[in-house]
């Protein structure tokens, strides 16, 4: 199995919430490989579990080894083959490490293979555990990205703009927390923003507002987001936007697809 991480620099010093780019070429390992089909090929569910057991068994506790190569086997596999159901299995099985798991896949957000990259966007879409009921679950995200900031690492700019594809809302509150912001004056700008837009779409599910009102005050606070020096809390701006563009000046939509950074720019060009 080889999987490349090749993140490239700007310079010795890029600061932790700057972006550099991620490359990650995933290669199938004869051997999970192999197990894998050994799973698809028992004759009863025992044979199955067995199988399972014997895939499990081969990462030792290194899921940055197995995971990868079960995503492989789900986006790479032919259609006739039951990958996804394979695949499935072993998952469950490791349902106890939830968080090893994600943080095993957040990397394939990056690989240079599409099928890859939707696989895994699928996969942690399943582990965020949203309903009707309750936000997604960003616990495990949120530990990722901290790291990357102890560890003085450019987040993940793949990682945030999935979790912001999903929730723009929780991902700002997750991204701004897990960058250990401590000064007033820092954090409750963007917690003031995030509850006036979070507002705004509030009354307007539940029929306190019409479908596409507009709120000044909203506006007003993306527009100070357009213009943040952080690039995430300028994605959250661009996302909003971008789903909602009459909450968006022409100004707010020329300056955020002219940004300097690459993320922002490609959410505002979706708009």
């Amino acid at each position: 199995m080889l999987i490349a991480f090749c993140p490239v620099f700007a310079s010795a010093r890029l600061a932790a919430q700057d972006v550099a780019p991620r490359v990650v070429q995933t290669q199938p390992d004869a051997a999970y490989q192999a197990a894998l089909a050994d799973v698809a090929a028992a004759p009863d569910r025992a044979g199955m579990d067995a199988a399972v057991s014997r895939v499990v068994s081969m990462n030792e506790g290194n899921l940055a080894r197995l995971v990868p190569q079960l995503v492989w086997h789900a986006a790479k596999r032919p259609p006739s083959a039951s990958a996804p159901s394979v695949v499935g299995h072993v998952f469950k099985r490791l349902a106890d490490v939830k968080h090893g798991v994600v943080a095993a896949l957040a990397p394939l957000l990056d690989d240079a293979d599409t099928a890859i990259r939707e696989v895994t966007r699928d996969l942690l879409r399943g582990y965020e555990d949203r309903s009707a009921l309750r936000p997604p679950d960003f616990s495990a995200y949120h530990a990722i990205l901290e790291a990357d900031v102890r560890g003085g690492r450019p987040l993940q700019a793949s990682l945030i703009a999935h979790m912001y594809a999903s929730d723009s809302g929780a991902a700002l509150l997750t991204v701004m927390r897990a960058t250990q912001l401590r000064k007033p004056e820092e954090i409750k700008p963007i917690l003031w923003a995030e509850h006036v837009v979070a507002d705004l779409m509030w009354r307007r599910q539940f029929g306190f507002a019409e479908k596409n009102a507009v709120d000044p005050a909203a506006v007003r606070e993306l527009d100070k987001l357009s213009q943040h020096k952080a690039w995430w809390a300028r994605l959250y701006a661009a996302e909003i936007i971008r789903v909602h563009p009459e909450l968006g000046s022409q100004a707010m939509h020329d300056r955020l697809k002219k940004d300097v950074n690459v993320v922002v720019q490609q959410a505002a060009g979706k708009g």
